[in-house]
């Protein structure tokens, strides 16, 4: 092979590994630059975050107690409530009770059977 053509193929390779470099070099100055601001908005979102006071509410003991006494009133009145339309339904079934009717076809087969169980021979 000739001297010209080994330091031609030598100066390829050179420049591959120097484009190689250059491009690797910028894509870790562009990972950095990413995390380098990733950073700072994550550190602008604390200073906005402060802490809120916060709001206390004072509920005093009696009122509640009270509270807890008119809930409990209320609750044993609707466990006996019966609404006036129910309640007159069951004064009427206890005054009038419902008789049971037997069609015709039951009564025949009623018969039927108790002759079947009762001969009269």
């Amino acid at each position: 092979m000739p001297a010209s053509r080994k330091n031609k193929n030598k100066q390829v390779k050179q420049e591959r590994l120097g484009i190689m470099k250059r491009f690797s070099l910028r894509i870790a100055e562009f990972k950095r630059r990413k995390e380098d601001e990733k950073r700072e908005e994550e550190e602008k979102n604390k200073e906005n975050k402060k802490p809120q006071d916060a709001e206390i509410i004072i509920i005093s003991s009696d009122s509640e107690a009270e509270e807890n006494e008119d809930d409990a009133d209320y609750v044993e009145f609707l466990a006996g409530y019966v609404p006036e339309e129910e309640q007159q339904e069951e004064e009427e079934e206890e005054q009038n009770p419902n008789p049971i009717e037997i069609s015709s076809d039951d009564a025949e087969e009623k018969s039927e059977i108790s002759s079947e169980c009762y001969p009269s021979d």
